[in-house]
């Protein structure tokens, strides 16, 4: 008699923001940043050596504002006191924003080194499981504080308040954002820009050095 397999057993598909989190579960919050911090060292590898110009006033590119498209990946957030259905470190957001940071000082808060301050504003449209929404939107303002090495290499820092926006607009909270990044500029005009910090874990954008 010949024997018939049984059949397979069924299983049901995951959610998309199941699946979301399996593949982020399974690719690792480590690996991500590691690819990022690997692509940035490999454009400016070959830029690092060159001369150093952090005691060189002025010696970056001439710009009044630095115009920046960017994806952001959130992988924990701050569980607000009336939030009942989120889960801070859980839920992995995604989304798309752009930023505009308008140079104020240049030199800076240190006149002997290349460095210079502005303001950075922007808006962020995230993925949200949380309070009943599907999407937040993230109106921001800070300072960003910036450090120019080499004529391809720079740092930055920044920090400011964040409003929060839900579905229609309704019941803002106020939150902070604090993040340090690095540029890898392939001209004057245009640079690879990688941020780390909070509430956006990583974050990727190219910038556009305007103005002079």
């Amino acid at each position: 008699m010949q024997l018939v397999p049984p059949p397979e057993r069924w299983v049901p598909a995951a959610t998309e923001r199941g699946t979301l989190r399996a593949v982020l579960a399974a690719v690792g919050l480590r690996k991500i940043i590691g690819v990022a911090v690997g692509a940035a060292l490999t454009f400016g590898a070959a830029p690092a050596r060159a001369e150093s110009l952090i005691k060189n006033p002025n010696a970056h590119p001439d710009y009044r504002v630095e115009l920046e498209p960017q994806a952001v990946f959130a992988f924990w957030h701050r569980r607000f006191s009336h939030w009942r259905t989120s889960r801070a470190f859980d839920d992995p957001e995604l989304g798309a924003g752009f930023r505009a940071t308008i140079e104020l000082a240049d030199p800076a808060f240190v006149p002997s080194i290349n460095n210079n301050v502005g303001i950075t504003t922007g808006l962020v449209a995230m993925s949200c499981e949380c309070r009943g929404f599907s999407v937040q939107t993230h109106v921001l303002g800070g300072v960003q504080w910036s450090f120019w090495f080499t004529e391809r290499l720079s740092a930055f820092a920044e920090a400011g308040p964040i409003i929060r926006l839900y579905d229609g607009f309704v019941e803002p909270d106020l939150d902070l954002f604090g993040q340090v990044g690095g540029r890898v500029s392939f001209n004057d005009d245009v640079a690879l820009t990688m941020r780390l910090g909070y509430p956006y874990t990583v974050s990727l954008g190219a910038s556009f050095f305007v103005g002079s």
